[in-house]
């Protein structure tokens, strides 16, 4: 289905309504209470399903006493892995260990707080989860291993056959120099876990189909990969399951993976030929995972007094916890951009993953990113302290020029375009450093509570793996309609609005004239799904491309209605004329109309492979106070900086940032999952686990950057993950930079009260 490539560009100097700032389309429904979610639409027939979970980290299953349960009024069926008789789930790419394969349902042994054990199948939502309470499993508890530290995680009881270490690799450490520099500093850092926290949890409603199929209606950011999931786990052709996406309450990363439970749930449906419902609760959400982040660092950084980098080391360490599936992608891509925005060309990255008995991790907004350029910053502003030289001119001593652009790093990312220094010289000017130093001192001199800035520069890979591409189809419907299938899926992002705005830049029509078709597998021939801040640069240049292809033949039907030159038509206001002679307008609709005459179908599609990944790079500052006698971040200032290519509709990537930015907030002052020594999450409720509020939002102020994308036609790059890349480390930095003078070198997130005034107190003279 791949088309010939389309030498159709768009620049943001046109007058079109592509690039132009515009309230979203898709809103107006979802503010006024028209959404339509999963919940909305379970009929009274549908069966309700609830999952009865582990209440052990790590023990061996010698069973489950279902007999009071059953009798409850309404409870029509108990689940259990025998039940199902369906094979485990295999580990991802990369993980050559049969052991670590994921049963659906826990079978022999449970690994985690939380692992789903049974399903109970009610009448309704209430009856199913009073039956789950009446269900007791009987479980010989062992030992948890919850050392995420390789070396540690030798000696802890093995989850599996094997060790608990299922990866540990080196790169580039034959070919790194031997030597001695002078200046040479080692940070420890540690992202923690996080939960996701969408509006909407998890949910699907799986209803079999009159002759044998499934239709399975699911908040999922990939409806051709879940269909293809489920098909193999259920051993169906993939025709015959359909998936539909109705709106969705957030997704970020969690709503692109694939859970058992989604297996139990379908296959259960399918054996009771009854439409069949889970909904995940909030406690679910947090103690069940998948988590993200939960890396740990060691950045070693040498070079000269002088303020040059010389040489690099990065260890990752990666706590994917009891079953490494999606989370165990994570750590190389945060390997791959290891070295952020620096020019060093000895750089040595060690990465381990290791599994505990906690929840598994996957995918969350960033998704190895942030880890990456949180550890090469704070390293990188250690290294800056220890030469004595302002941490902004250690940055432009080691940035990578843009006239090295294209750069292949030492871990083998090829960075496309960008200028690293102009962004962090713009950054810098939008706030009063000189004014800020000077109220930094008087505040120290006056004993009153200190005031830091700090820098948080980074770079991101966007789009997906390089030969991973996103499917369109653009037709010239009856009416002049223009419709277009995509492959991906919006989950907030503003699809509709982006995609509807570039056709009606191609056809010159009002974007009422618009139909975008999504998140549908019966209507959408095919299709890659919404992640990695992919859907603008890949999905929409592909929609892009079609488009014209739509235009050029509709030009040559009119040339031919005319009996003009092709090259003599203008498409205006939705009607090609002949120049000089507007009168010999002939409408879209038209076009159409005599198209279905000659038994043609205007209409082109192709799987758009950009073939190459873009590089989105952003420079943070960050101005916060913190209050000696609390240990309470204020965060004052952020500014923001960044470069995502041409800009299609800055109201929605502004709206993108400032989201992020929120939830990179959240990492760095409040949020995380936190397990006591039995393993038990004791964040399992949204009193425990803290996300952001209105009053920890900031002043924002915004500048871009703009060095166009080379891999695609809209010379887009991604921008939906900046904030929460660039934040914490321009955050921490600044807290760093306020405490230094009270003795305080090292903070790790979350920066919540109690932590930041334990260490003021421990960096006191005794």
């Amino acid at each position: 289905m791949t088309s010939d490539s389309q030498n159709e560009t768009w620049s943001p100097e046109g007058t079109g309504p592509l690039g132009r700032a515009q309230r979203r389309l898709e809103d107006s429904k979802l503010v006024t209470g028209q959404g339509r979610y999963v919940a909305d639409l379970v009929s009274a027939e549908t069966l309700h399903a609830h999952f009865v979970r582990s209440p052990i980290a790590h023990g061996n299953l010698i069973g489950l006493d279902t007999t009071e349960a059953r009798s409850l009024p309404g409870v029509v069926e108990i689940v259990t892995a025998e039940t199902l008789a369906l094979a485990d789930l295999p580990p991802p790419p990369g993980i050559d260990r049969d052991d670590v394969k994921r049963p659906l349902l826990a079978r022999d042994r449970v690994r985690y707080v939380g692992e789903p054990i049974a399903m109970v199948v009610a009448e309704s939502a209430a009856q199913a989860a009073d039956a789950s309470d009446l269900i007791w499993p009987d479980i010989e508890e062992v030992t948890p291993a919850l050392a995420s530290d390789p070396v540690a995680a030798v000696d802890e009881p093995n989850l599996f056959d094997g060790d608990n270490v299922l990866i540990t690799s080196v790169s580039n450490e034959s070919t790194s120099s031997t030597g001695s520099f002078p200046a040479k500093v080692s940070v420890e850092l540690h992202n923690q876990r996080l939960a996701a926290v969408a509006i909407e949890g998890l949910a699907i409603l799986a209803e079999p189909r009159p002759k044998g199929g499934l239709k399975v209606t699911c908040g999922h950011q990939g409806p051709h990969r879940l269909r293809d999931q489920l098909a193999s786990a259920l051993d169906m052709d993939p025709g015959a399951v359909r998936v539909v996406v109705p709106d969705v309450g957030g997704a970020f990363g969690l709503k692109g993976m694939f859970f058992t439970e989604y297996v139990a749930v379908a296959a259960t449906a399918l054996r009771m030929g009854a439409p069949l419902v889970w909904l995940e609760s909030r406690r679910e959400h947090l103690v069940a995972g998948m988590h993200g982040r939960g890396q740990a660092h060691r950045v070693t950084l040498e070079g000269e007094t002088s303020g040059e980098i010389r040489r690099a080391r990065i260890e990752i360490v990666a706590d994917v916890g009891a079953y490494p599936q999606s989370g165990a992608l994570i750590p190389t891509l945060s390997r791959f951009v290891a070295g952020g925005l620096y020019d060093i060309a000895d750089l040595v990255t060690e990465m381990s993953i290791v599994v505990t008995n906690r929840a598994p991790t996957g995918s969350y907004r960033g998704a190895g990113r942030p880890e990456a350029a949180f550890a090469i910053e704070r390293a990188v502003d250690a290294f800056a302290r220890e030469v004595g030289i302002d941490p902004a001119e250690v940055r432009r001593i080691n940035f990578i020029q843009s006239s090295q652009l294209p750069y292949k790093t030492a871990t083998g990312a090829l960075y496309d375009s960008g200028d690293y220094t102009a962004a962090l010289d713009l950054a810098l000017s939008l706030v009063d450093i000189e004014g800020l130093r000077e109220e930094q001192q008087k505040r120290l001199e006056e004993g009153t509570n200190p005031i830091g800035v700090g820098i948080g520069a980074f770079i991101e890979r966007t789009g997906g793996a390089a030969d991973t591409g996103e499917f369109a189809d653009v037709e010239l419907a009856p009416g002049g309609k223009i419709i277009v299938r995509t492959g991906s899926t919006d989950s907030g992002q503003g699809h509709k609005t982006v995609w509807s705005q570039a056709m009606a830049e191609v056809f010159s029509v009002d974007q009422s004239a618009v139909e975008v078709r999504s998140g549908d597998t019966n209507e959408v021939a095919d299709g890659i799904g919404t992640y990695a801040s992919r859907s603008a640069q890949v999905g929409t240049s592909a929609a892009y491309r079609m488009a014209n292809k739509v235009k050029e033949r509709a030009r040559e039907m009119v040339a031919e209605m005319l009996e003009a030159s092709a090259d003599d038509l203008r498409l205006q206001d939705g009607a090609f004329h002949v120049v000089g002679v507007p009168e010999s307008a002939i409408t879209l609709s038209e076009v159409a109309a005599h198209a279905e005459t000659q038994g043609e179908s205007i209409r082109y599609e192709e799987m758009f492979i950009p073939g190459v990944q873009t590089f989105p790079y952003g420079a943070y500052l960050a101005v916060v106070e913190v209050n000696l006698e609390t240990g309470v971040v204020a965060v004052r200032k952020v500014v923001t900086v960044d470069d995502c290519g041409n800009v299609l509709n800055p109201m929605i990537v502004g709206g993108q940032l400032h989201g992020s930015l929120v939830q990179g907030i959240g990492q760095t002052l409040r949020e995380g999952v936190v397990y006591n020594e039995s393993g038990a999450p004791v964040t399992s409720t949204l009193m425990d686990y803290l996300i952001p509020t209105a009053a920890d939002l900031p002043e924002v102020v915004s500048d871009r950057i703009v060095t166009p994308a080379p891999s695609n036609p809209l010379g887009v790059k991604g921008t939906g993950e900046a904030g929460c890349i660039g934040g914490p480390p321009a955050i921490v930095n600044a807290v760093l930079d306020a405490l230094g003078p009270y003795g305080v070198t090292d903070l790790q997130m979350p920066l919540r009260p109690d932590r930041v005034w334990s260490a003021i107190q421990a960096a006191k003279p005794s």
